[in-house]
């Protein structure tokens, strides 16, 4: 059916954090994403999608998939599309699908009990597209799943939904969480925490050999990690600087530590 300047407002209402918190749900954009949500088994609430746009075989056969799927489907204009846009130039579909961050208790719930375990923690990380990039590394590098603690970008927000590239829905994401109690935590359960810090009592990575049960924690673009989360943890990495830049982007940081970590 025809999207109505009704509906229109209302899911116009789902670009604001207070409503996806309120429903539990949160729009993702583009045929990538629409694919992997699909993929991941969520929930498609509502497609709405751009008859007139051009498209490929493959997004054809995403999108033919979704229309099955989904509870309510909707066509829309160009115009219609842009204001349900976060980005400059729509792609011409989005979906409304259940949120998926969970809490410490359901992450930790799912870790395995015994052998290799393998968290990133980020610590009040601010910039949504790099939590989103980080979430996508810790996919590609097998990760268990990713701690936010408090402060970070929503993990819904959509420049960190498409950042992600869909690794938010492949592996577990706690939103929310006090970083020092969950450190202490993770301890408990024999899971190592290292803080990823430019300190002269950190170790170099080239030097340190990844423990079976560990958590690596990246801070804050700024301030870096801070000084509670910091004296709870086990120790202190740093990667080794060859150059002369001063340091590196939080999510270059995190993939560097996590190649070390994997390869």
């Amino acid at each position: 059916m025809a999207l109505s300047k009704t509906k229109l407002s209302f899911f116009r209402k789902f670009l604001q954090k207070k409503t996806r918190e309120q429903e539990g749900r949160f729009f993702v954009e583009g045929w990538h994403l629409l694919d992997e949500a699909m993929k991941a088994g969520c929930r498609l609430h509502a497609v709405i999608f751009d008859p007139e746009a051009r498209r490929e075989a493959s997004e054809d056969a995403v999108l033919g998939t979704a229309l099955e799927e989904a509870e309510e489907a909707y066509e829309g204009m160009a115009s219609q599309l842009a204001q349900l846009s976060d980005t400059k130039a729509s792609q011409g579909v989005l979906a409304l699908v259940d949120r998926v961050g969970c809490g410490f208790a359901e992450l930790l719930a799912e870790l395995p009990q015994s052998g290799p375990a393998r968290l990133v923690v980020l610590d009040a990380l601010g910039d949504p597209g790099n939590c989103g990039a980080i979430v996508r590394s810790c996919d590609w590098f097998g990760m268990d799943g990713v701690v936010l603690g408090r402060g970070c970008a929503e993990l819904e927000n959509g420049k960190t939904v498409r950042s992600t590239m869909g690794g938010l829905f492949h592996l577990p994401v706690a939103v929310g969480v006090d970083l020092v109690e969950a450190v202490s935590v993770l301890r408990k359960r024999g899971i190592q925490v290292f803080t990823t810090e430019l300190d002269e009592t950190a170790v170099s990575l080239s030097d340190f050999a990844f423990p079976d049960r560990c958590a690596i924690v990246v801070g804050n673009e700024a301030r870096g990690v801070s000084a509670e989360v910091s004296a709870a943890a086990d120790g202190k990495l740093f990667a080794p600087r060859f150059g002369r830049g001063e340091s590196l982007n939080a999510a270059a940081a995190a993939s560097v530590f996590l190649a070390k970590w994997r390869v």
